[in-house]
């Protein structure tokens, strides 16, 4: 097979180390030609990175320390994976490792699907002199994947609150709109302990429910796909159990603000507050928002279509 890599060379030549049992496999030659692989295996090419044309490329560049690559984890709204204290390995792949190993499997798979892409845009830029901005790089990782989950049904407890059971937390988020359905306001928080599904919807509700007392907001109709929390609010039912305890809660500030609802909705209508609940654990334990977060802006676009 004749592949000319550079002018220099007219002639195939066996650059690749081979293995003890004499065999080549991308797994012992490197997976990635970086510029610094390709000319280790004796490879002539420049060595600056082919996106900012600033230092030289290797894996921990292309994917960590490029410009175009940090503002990309930014856009992806995982720039506190890029920057935990936990993933500071001084080379990439124990960083993926060490991400692999401690991460959610939600934050796992983001990161996979973002560094696809910044290798794709990499390969774009120097073969079709063809260059992404950052914010079309996290997009497109997050749109894949959000195709991916969908596709394969990973578990996810309810929408507003949910339980990660591999990172002992359980998370929610919410969002405020108007009557017009235009973005308000939003919040996310996380917290280390399990709780189960329907004591996390009643939790977001009632941190909701606070938030809008917060923010002077009187007449507000709250929004939930737990109809087991619905059926107790409206019921008023009363009980021992945590799950009736925030319940009771929740009747309490209901009492003192006449014009807050609550209503039971299908998950398909809350995926908005699904997405922010998946999202809250690749951000700080407590988030609020008075922009649109990207990871929900084009479903908000496409509802008011």
């Amino acid at each position: 097979m004749e592949t000319p890599l550079v002018s220099s060379v007219r002639e195939d030549k066996v650059v690749w180390d081979e293995e003890s049992n004499g065999c080549y496999s991308v797994k012992s030659g490197g997976c990635l030609p970086t510029r610094s692989r390709l000319l280790e295996r004796r490879v002539e090419c420049t060595l600056n990175c082919p996106v900012c044309d600033e230092e030289i490329e290797d894996e921990l560049h292309i994917f960590f320390r490029c410009a175009i690559a940090r503002d990309s984890w930014s856009a992806a709204g995982l720039s506190s994976v890029l920057h935990n204290a936990m993933y500071q390995q001084t080379n990439a792949m124990d960083r993926i490792f060490a991400i692999c190993s401690n991460g959610s499997s939600d934050t796992v798979g983001r990161v996979a699907m973002l560094l696809w892409c910044i290798w794709q845009n990499r390969n774009d830029k120097l073969w079709n002199d063809n260059i992404q901005m950052p914010r079309q790089i996290g997009r497109h990782a997050f749109d894949a994947w959000n195709d991916w989950y969908s596709v394969h049904k990973l578990q996810s407890n309810n929408v507003s609150g949910t339980t990660e059971a591999d990172l002992v937390r359980t998370s929610m988020g919410f969002c405020f709109r108007d009557n017009s359905g235009h973005f308000m306001a939003g919040m996310t928080q996380w917290q280390q302990t399990v709780t189960s599904s329907v004591e996390g919807e009643a939790w977001a509700l009632l941190l909701a429910m606070e938030e809008a007392r917060h923010r002077g907001l009187n007449r507000v109709q709250f929004e939930s796909d737990s109809k087991v929390l619905i059926e107790a609010i409206h019921m008023k039912r009363r009980g021992n159990s945590e799950f009736l305890s925030i319940v009771h809660d929740i009747i309490g500030l209901m009492s003192s603000f006449i014009n807050f609802e609550v209503k039971f909705v299908r998950r398909q209508a809350n995926l908005i507050a699904h997405t922010l609940a998946r999202a809250a654990n690749s951000w700080a334990s407590f988030h609020r928002f008075e922009n649109i977060p990207f990871c929900i802006d084009r479903l908000i676009f496409n509802e008011m279509q």
